[in-house]
C-alpha cells in the first residue's frame, strides 16, 4: 500500500507542463507515422477505358496491355485495372488514339492496308489523349503524339503509354500540378 500512496504522490506533483509534452509528443509520433505508412493503404486504383481501338489490338487487348505498360510506369500511388463494358467507372482514365496523316499529307491508296502495316512493319503517327476522372469528375488532360506500328510487340508504343502514364499522373505530371495549382515542369506534348 505504502508504494501505491507513493505512486499516487508523484503523479500528483509532475508538472503539468510535462503531462503537456507527453500528449504533444504521442500527437507528433502519430503524425509521422501516418506519413511513414506504405503508400499501398493510400493508393487510388483507376479503371482504363478505351473507346478507340488501335491497330494491331482487339479491344480487351489494348486495355490488358495499357494496365500492364500503366503499371510499368512505377507509379506507388496509383493502381489500373481494365474497365468493365458496363459503363464509365467513377475512378478512370481514358485513352483515346487517332491516327494521323502520314507528313507530307495522305493520299488514300486502297493497296496500304493496316495488315500490310503490320506486315512490313510500317510505322504510323498518332496523336494519343488520356483524360483522368476521379469520383466521376473530369481533373485533366495530357496529349502526346507518337510514331508507332502497333501491336502488342510495339517497344515504341509501349515506351510512350509509360511516359504518357507518367506525364499525367507521376509526381511532377500534369494531375500534380492542378493539386498545387503549378504548371508541370515538363510540358506533355
Amino acid at each position: 500500500m505504502i508504494g501505491l500512496d507513493r505512486h499516487q504522490e508523484n503523479s500528483r506533483r509532475t508538472p503539468a507542463w510535462r503531462r503537456s509534452a507527453r500528449i504533444v509528443g504521442l500527437v507528433l509520433l502519430a503524425i509521422l507515422a501516418s506519413f511513414t505508412t506504405p503508400s499501398a493503404a493510400a493508393s487510388v486504383t483507376l479503371k482504363v477505358e478505351s473507346e478507340e481501338g488501335l491497330p494491331g489490338f482487339h479491344r480487351v487487348d489494348l486495355l490488358r496491355f495499357l494496365v500492364t505498360q500503366m503499371a510499368a510506369a512505377g507509379l506507388a500511388d496509383w493502381r489500373f485495372e481494365p474497365a468493365d463494358n458496363n459503363g464509365s467507372a467513377l475512378d478512370r482514365v481514358e485513352w483515346g488514339f487517332k491516327l494521323n496523316p502520314y507528313a507530307g499529307g495522305e493520299v488514300r491508296n486502297l493497296t496500304h492496308t493496316l495488315v500490310y502495316e503490320r506486315q512490313y512493319g510500317v510505322r504510323r503517327p498518332i496523336t494519343i489523349e488520356v483524360r483522368l476522372y476521379l469520383n466521376g469528375q473530369y481533373q485533366t488532360l495530357v496529349e502526346k503524339q507518337a510514331i508507332i506500328r502497333g501491336g502488342p510487340d510495339d517497344p515504341e508504343l509501349a515506351s510512350v503509354v509509360a511516359t504518357v502514364t507518367q506525364s499525367l499522373l507521376g509526381p511532377t505530371g500534369a494531375y500534380r500540378a492542378i493539386d498545387v495549382g503549378q504548371r508541370p515542369t515538363q510540358p506533355a506534348r
